[in-house]
């Protein structure tokens, strides 16, 4: 390796662990203690050293370290790499209580193996090195995030699991509880999918569970594969390395599982001689976004045109044939779903006006930027995610593809991407919406197909006059230098730094040490059965999906989730009746979660969404109802009607 090499690599290395060293002072800004003070002292160390760099000279060669066996090496370090990646998420230690300071240490740790790698006599660049580490690390760190997930314990694991589970078990209720319950308004699709395992007879929390990460690991991965397989013929990138990338690129949103049926579906269908077969595939994904969210409505015949602006080239005559089939896609797509969305809300057994009530709900400007709730902000997050494969658009442009692509294409692909940037983000400021990207995941498909066409070389070139037409729909551009070093890093580091944001820890108790509360809480429902009126889960309703609890009839209406959406909505017809079942004692008993009734300013997160909650749920029950039972540290609690 010489010095050059090495110098070219570590000026991009240090400047990588500096920013990691800032993002983790901040998140640890209130607790000044030790670590912070070392990754202060560690981030002066980075720049001192990055300066130093600077100085080396670059005119001789490194020689390799004798005796290094390389075979023996790589191995090592990538379990090494798995050890801390599990250490993440086992061990109480103070940086890595941290998704920042997760980071730090991976970025450190991946940085070390490929200056060693490089000073073993490895031909293969530093940069690559560490990329494919810092990729490694990613997926890795992501697939384990779901383990928790996989539990057999009775009481819901996050703030909506147990809705998760009751509205899809809403899809077979006359099979599970002897009667027929509306279907859910949120997310049907997603529901659906979950379903699958009460269709197969399987009414095992743990398996539903299973279930769930596979669907979030599994269709992320088919999307990123049929992404991969467009783009790799033209790439000089492994194709593991393309599907790795694509993967994290995904779970930066995320992108929900629900919605990759939909890509799915477009791209094993999509044939650009074969217009009809594409209409299929169009046709069958629209019927999926139809039931699914009113936003994704566009999404299939939009997936198809994006594909057919990019694939055809624009014909110097009766141009107005080339929009014939997008044409017709986007008019029968949309209708189609319009179709299925208005047909699946006839059948649902709920009012049509609760399907809308997202239309009402207050728009929340200071989540554009950084805030409490999402330290990033949507508006730098999103153009975030954006800079790798857009940084590389540009020098694609730069270099004449721009003037070989009729204005027209352009213009539209160009629109689909601004109509749906700006409809995620409109949808991202509604109040309940905004820790994320997940509202940009639509975005997220057409950003990544339509750019990573363009880097790949996959947008056509149009003919001219000297050209024709049929040699230039064959000729494929040639592939923007990805491998770069520099390109190489900045593709690998942005989805991984999206991966560490999220953080958890590991916790596997058996689902026995969950038997003392269900008991308690069991016998407490035991002795309310002689009570008139009906027992309200608006929580852990997965207790009566897997009956846990015997045979305690189901109360559709007021499901935690959909009563937030009612609550934060403003639906006041809504409220109201609950309001009044709530005055006159209507439940015998009403199964909660925490009864905090404390209102929040804007530096906590989601503030508003737990002030909507507390004056709209919780101060009226609170009003009608009282405790009597609290289990799990006050995260399950039964109330009663007040003097019973």
């Amino acid at each position: 390796m010489s010095l050059k090499t090495l110098k070219s690599f570590l000026r991009v290395y240090f400047p990588l662990i500096g920013f990691a060293c800032l993002w983790y002072l901040y998140d640890s800004r209130y607790q000044r203690n030790i670590w912070f003070m070392a990754v202060g002292a560690a981030l002066l160390v980075a720049g001192v050293l990055f300066l130093l760099v600077l100085r080396l000279p670059e005119g001789r060669s490194l020689k390799p370290i004798r005796g290094f066996s390389r075979t023996f090496f790589l191995p090592f370090f990538l379990v090494l790499t798995l050890a801390l990646l599990v250490s993440f998420f086992t061990l109480r230690f103070g940086p890595f209580n941290y998704g920042s300071g997760r980071f730090l240490f991976t970025l450190a740790l991946a940085g070390l193996a490929a200056l060693l790698l490089a000073a073993s006599g490895d031909s293969r660049s530093p940069f690559a090195n560490f990329a494919l580490f810092l990729l490694v690390s990613g997926v890795t760190y992501r697939v384990l995030g779901f383990l928790p997930e996989v539990s057999a314990g009775p009481f819901s694991l996050g703030w909506s699991e147990g809705s998760r589970f009751y509205n899809a078990s809403a899809f077979l209720s006359r099979a599970l509880y002897g009667q027929n319950l509306p279907l859910p308004v949120l997310h049907p699709t997603r529901y659906l999918l979950q379903a699958v395992p009460f269709a197969l007879g399987i009414r095992s929390i743990l398996a539903h569970r299973i279930w769930q990460v596979l669907l979030w690991l599994g269709l992320t991965a088919w999307g990123a594969y049929l992404l991969a397989r467009r783009f790799r013929a033209t790439l000089p990138i492994a194709f593991g390395w393309l599907m790795a990338f694509f993967f994290l690129y995904f779970f930066q949103g995320a992108v929900y599982y629900h919605l990759m049926v939909c890509v799915i579906l477009v791209l094993l269908g999509y044939h650009k001689d074969k217009p009809w077969r594409t209409l299929l595939f169009v046709l069958l994904a629209s019927l999926w976004a139809g039931i699914s969210r009113v936003n994704w409505i566009p999404v299939p015949a939009l997936l198809a045109v994006s594909l057919h602006l990019m694939d055809r080239p624009f014909p110097t005559r009766k141009w107005l044939s080339y929009f014939l089939s997008p044409a017709l896609w986007t008019l029968l797509g949309v209708a189609v779903a319009f179709g299925a969305r208005q047909a699946y809300i006839a059948i649902s057994g709920e009012p049509p006006a609760l399907f809308d009530s997202a239309f009402s709900s207050a728009l929340l400007l200071n989540r554009l930027f950084p805030n409490s709730t999402f330290f990033l902000g949507i508006l730098p997050a999103i153009l975030l995610a954006m800079l790798p494969l857009g940084l590389l658009c540009v020098l694609k442009l730069r270099s004449g593809t721009l003037s070989r692509v009729h204005w027209l294409r352009w213009l539209g692909l160009a629109g689909i991407l601004a109509v749906f940037l700006g409809g995620g983000i409109l949808v991202s400021l509604k109040i309940g919406g905004g820790g994320d990207l997940h509202n940009l995941d639509a975005f997220l498909v057409f950003w990544a197909l339509i750019t990573g066409s363009l880097v790949a070389g996959h947008v056509a070139p149009d003919h001219t006059p000297d050209q024709p037409a049929q040699a230039a729909a064959l000729k494929v551009q040639p592939a923007v230098p990805v491998w770069q070093p520099a390109w190489l890093l900045l593709l690998v580091v942005v989805p991984v730094f999206f991966a560490f944001t999220h953080t958890g820890t590991w916790s596997f108790a058996p689902a026995s040490s969950q038997d003392a509360d269900l008991s308690q809480l069991r016998s407490t429902l035991v002795e309310l059965k002689d009570e008139p009126g009906d027992i309200l889960f608006i929580s852990e309703r997965q207790l009566l999906v897997f009956d846990e609890l015997g045979n305690i009839p189901v109360v559709p209406e007021y499901e935690k989730v959909f009563l937030m959406e009612m609550a934060m909505g403003d639906n006041r017809p809504y409220l109201q009746q609950f309001y009044a079942l709530l005055a006159s004692h209507q439940f015998k008993a009403i199964v909660s979660d925490p009864l905090s009734t404390a209102l929040q300013d804007r530096g906590h997160s989601f503030a508003e969404e737990n002030n909507a909650w507390v004056q709209k749920v919780v101060l009226p029950i609170l009003a009608d109802y009282e405790p009597i039972l609290s289990l799990r540290g006050g995260e399950v609690n039964v109330l009663v009607p007040k003097g019973k």
